[in-house]
């Protein structure tokens, strides 16, 4: 057979059902020192209790304390009390279980109070018409009879208010039992007055009214072993209909009550009138209850609306809004988390390569679906980061743990990025992507510029990721260095210009110089190739190619006038890309005197592909401007764009030049001789650079190209030996 099993029964049903057996027995055996007992025992149930739990559970040991004290008082009394002593001592313990029910009681919803005091004054209006105006009118009462007949009155009534009141408490069990033991004690009362009694001899052991006060102890003892006797009371119902009908109809016939008992003309006015009045002022409460009702809802929408809108704002301030990742912000905040944790962490920040052609090419709107996408296949990282954020424009950020081997995800993301096309309507736009990784350890607040450093790092080496070390530091420590020694330069004077000769190769004359900034520091001549990278990172190359064009020209203008020289200047992206480029070029001319056709713009292969979607270039040709392409043959679509390009010059790498030996190869030859035949095929003039031996002059004769520059016809120099070198030649000629 399955095991069937009986339900146990709780704590407190044994404690009711045994207390009210423990009572009826002592009653049979009318032994008071049994009384003693049970009192006693209940004394100790209600300590324990009130050691764990809420003050009312004190106050209920303090009524069954003082019941017992009263028991054992008047036991132990030679002979019988009179009324008045004995309704003192009882008015102790009645007083302090009617306070211990309200204390119960005490944490109720709004309106409660309300309910439980009008039906304690309708009560008190009963028994002042009833009991206490006739029995006043008694002429044989004595004055302390009435006091105390007073004092009951109101205790009744208050033990009757809180019952009413406990039995609405949700806390059934412990609430109730509370209850019942409030009317059990004016039961006590019920019972004396309704048996006809006097004396004190009903409140005595053995009395019917004492089983019932004992009876009421057994109630509260159970109420207290009740597991919800120690639960916190909280509510927010509203008063039902039921309740303020029951309230407006106390509220009117309370006060009819005395007209009834006393139908004179005297006591029935007055009734009726404060009747009628309390109706009105009842209604006109429930009304103003009802608007302050309706504008709390008002008000708690408006802060649930609130509370609402502050999260959306918390949230939106900590991500980003194109793709709801975490923005630089929330990724810097816990940064600063992991900089004051005990664990190490890194960091990986990653970037698109190319991406601002996207915008370029296709717009913004296809640009931003393109993020969107790559958030997407960065979030699927999320499980093995701390954080995935965006950290702004293309630049994506991971915040690692230490359980996260930062070098194998950095190359799970940058080939996640690389492995499909982008797909945005019907395009599909491939993507690459760099990563620059750097670890931390807690106190280390600076592995975010780190990360930075070695994002650049990977940018500039080509590859796809690059690990911080501190060579990078020192790198960049040095490019501040001189990012500021450019900028004190560019204010004393210490950039300047040499110039290097461009030579016919049929009549061996200089036709033109090229201009090169030169920047002088301390003493000490700083390379180029040192200082114009550090000029175009930060946007000095700008204002240093401004002073190099103003120099160059201011020179020029002379050696054209008196020679018929050209000059030839660079030009950088930047500049380039700067909308008033072609009007600041323009009015150096006509402040130098230079002619447009003297100036030719030198333009790397890539710079002019970038360029190529501006109108800049076709702006200064139009003025008589030529457009030079600098190391021509490097570029990876050199034949595809040549024929688009606003170009005149071709500058053939010196790479090629330098591969002529003597005797020359017939495959360096070819090469030399395909460029030189491109250049004509495109009515380009052709300028050979690198040019180091009488060999290699003499080949590029032999191949008829145009125009050579080299260490072999002379070096970058000062305008004063150019200068010698002018007059020289001109000299020769005129020999």
């Amino acid at each position: 057979m399955a095991d069937v099993q009986i339900p146990r029964v709780p704590a407190w049903q044994y404690t009711l059902t045994g207390g009210v057996l423990a009572v009826l027995t002592a009653r049979a055996l009318d032994s008071t020192a049994f009384w003693l007992l049970l009192q006693t025992a209940g004394v100790m149930v209600l300590w324990r209790t009130a050691n764990r739990h809420r003050c009312s559970w004190w106050l209920a040991l303090a009524a069954v304390t003082a019941g017992l004290a009263v028991t054992a008082g008047w036991a132990l009394y030679d002979g019988e009390p009179t009324n008045t002593p004995m309704g003192l001592s009882l008015a102790v313990p009645y007083s302090l279980l009617a306070a211990a029910a309200f204390q119960f009681g005490r944490r109720r919803r709004a309106g409660s109070a309300a309910e439980a005091g009008a039906v304690v004054l309708g009560l008190a209006m009963l028994a002042w018409s009833f009991i206490v105006l006739p029995y006043l009118g008694d002429p044989g009462y004595q004055q302390v009879d009435r006091s105390l007949a007073l004092l009951y009155a109101v205790i009744d009534i208050a033990l009757v208010g809180t019952a009413l009141r406990n039995l609405t408490d949700p806390r059934r069990g412990p609430a109730r039992l509370l209850a019942a033991a409030a009317l059990t004690l004016v039961g006590a009362h019920l019972v004396y007055a309704a048996t006809g009694s006097v004396g004190t001899g009903p409140f005595q052991p053995g009395g019917l009214c004492h089983l019932c006060v004992q009876l009421a102890w057994v109630f509260v003892v159970a109420a207290a072993v009740h597991p919800a006797a120690g639960q916190y009371r909280a509510g927010t119902a509203r008063t039902g209909r039921a309740a303020l009908i029951g309230m407006y109809t106390a509220a009117v016939a309370a006060p009819l009550l005395p007209a009834l008992a006393n139908p004179s003309v005297v006591v029935v006015v007055p009734a009726l009138l404060t009747s009628g009045l309390s109706g009105l002022l009842l209604l006109r409460i429930v009304g103003l209850a009802r608007l302050a009702g309706a504008r709390a809802k008002q008000a708690r929408e408006s802060l649930r609306e609130q509370q609402k809108l502050q999260e959306q704002l918390t949230y939106r301030a900590g991500h980003d809004a194109l793709t709801g990742l975490a923005n630089r912000d929330l990724l810097t905040e816990r940064l600063n988390r992991a900089v004051a944790g005990d664990r190490p962490y890194a960091l990986i920040l990653c970037a698109l390569d190319g991406f601002k052609d996207i915008n370029d090419t296709y717009g913004h709107p296809v640009g931003d679906a393109v993020l969107r996408q790559v958030a997407g296949r960065l979030l699927l990282f999320a499980p093995q980061v701390d954080m995935v954020a965006r950290i702004g424009g293309d630049e994506f950020g991971f915040l690692l743990g230490p359980e996260t081997d930062s070098g194998q995800l950095a190359q799970q993301v940058v080939e996640a990025v690389g492995s499909a096309p982008f797909l945005v309507d019907d395009r599909r736009i491939p993507l690459t992507a760099r990563a620059g990784v750097a670890g931390g350890v807690p106190g280390n607040d600076a592995v975010l510029s780190d990360a930075d450093l070695a994002l650049s790092a990977a940018k500039e080496s080509g590859g796809g990721i690059a690990r911080f070390d501190d060579s990078l530091r020192a790198e960049q420590t040095e490019r501040a260095r001189i990012a500021a020694g450019l900028r004190q330069a560019i204010s004393d004077g210490s950039l300047f210009m040499h110039y290097q000769p461009v030579v016919d190769t049929a009549s061996g004359r200089i036709t033109g110089v090229e201009a090169l900034m030169r920047w002088r520091q301390d003493g000490e001549l700083i390379p180029p190739g040192e200082f114009i990278p550090v000029a175009e990172q930060t946007g000095l190359i700008g204002t240093i190619g401004a002073r190099a064009l103003r120099l160059a020209c201011a020179q020029a203008a002379v050696w054209h006038r008196d020679h018929g020289l050209y000059l030839t200047v660079n030009v950088s992206t930047h500049q380039l890309r700067d909308p008033g480029f072609a009007d600041s070029v323009l009015r150096i001319l006509a402040d130098t005197g230079l002619p447009a056709a003297a100036l030719v713009l030198e333009i790397t292969e890539s710079v002019l592909i970038d360029a190529s979607d501006t109108n800049v270039l076709g702006i200064l040709r139009a003025y008589g401007i030529r457009i030079a392409i600098d190391d021509f043959g490097t570029g990876y679509s050199s034949l595809a764009y040549l024929h688009t390009l606003p170009v005149d010059i071709l500058k053939i790498d010196q790479s090629f030049i330098r591969r002529h030996q003597d005797p020359p190869r017939p495959q360096d030859v070819s090469l030399t001789r395909a460029i030189l035949e491109l250049a004509r095929s495109q009515d380009l003039l052709a300028v050979a650079e690198g040019v180091e031996t009488a060999a290699q002059a003499n080949l590029l004769r032999e191949l008829d190209c145009p125009l050579v520059q080299g260490y072999h016809f002379g070096r970058p120099s000062a305008p004063e030996v150019i200068d010698v070198l002018l007059r020289e030649a001109a000299v020769r000629t005129a020999a």
